[in-house]
């Protein structure tokens, strides 16, 4: 994908000190709507450092918010090729198919890093080069996981910017069935079963989610999900 303007990442939603506001964060991670953008929370923990490096970034028109933390963000970042660095993404969409291959070839080449994926929500997820996407990542040891209850209110604590905020603005008490329905899709995806979810139009724009269990194996898989 082409490269974008390094300000146009960290424009929308996202202000000075690398927070976003809490407008932008719940209108893209609450998984129970469809936002156009994808953005991206992302920390960094480096061997030779107690303190981690917490920033966030979204997509623009031209690149993927995934190529943009790969290509800019952890070049700026990283000194020592040696260190040891865990990287851990809290992303309200799913890479898709291509950054999916974008992010193996990273990994690929810099063998001292360790990555885990949080997501909100799955990227177009009947579409088989994303599906494919997301299982080469794990078989080569990428965690992906399905954002849970904890990991948004670590997120709320941790990226939303302060201004205005205080623990009763915390909001996604709700999310659980569609962490549950999102949770099963993602199985279904890493173990190479048929979809199991349902995302159709409803009134006002408003998607509506259903559960089709057809056959013992997505119903392992319904079993091994847990939000």
């Amino acid at each position: 994908m082409a490269a974008g303007k390094n300000g146009e990442h960290v424009s929308r939603g996202i202000r000075r000190g690398g927070k976003i506001s809490q407008e932008a964060f719940m209108e893209n991670y609450d998984p129970s709507v469809l936002p156009k953008e994808t953005y991206l929370l992302y920390e960094i923990k480096w061997s030779c450092s107690k303190r981690p490096w917490q920033n966030c970034c979204h997509n623009t028109p031209t690149e993927h918010a995934e190529i943009y933390f790969l290509e800019d963000v952890f070049k700026k970042q990283r000194s020592d090729p040696s260190d040891h660095c865990s990287i851990t993404w809290y992303m309200s969409w799913s890479p898709c198919g291509d950054c999916c291959r974008a992010i193996r070839d990273f990994l690929k080449e810099q063998p001292n890093v360790n990555l885990v994926i949080y997501v909100a929500r799955i990227y177009w997820h009947k579409e088989e080069n994303n599906r494919q996407g997301l299982r080469s990542l794990m078989n080569i040891g990428v965690s992906i996981q399905v954002m849970d209850l904890p990991a948004y209110r670590y997120c709320w604590k941790t990226f939303v910017d302060d201004e205005d905020k205080d623990e009763d603005d915390y909001w996604p008490r709700h999310f659980a069935p569609w962490i549950m329905l999102y949770s099963l899709e993602l199985q279904s995806i890493l173990q190479n079963i048929p979809s199991c979810l349902e995302i159709s139009p409803g009134e006002n724009q408003t998607p509506i989610f259903s559960l089709c269990v057809e056959d013992e194996e997505q119903k392992k898989a319904l079993t091994s999900a847990n939000p």
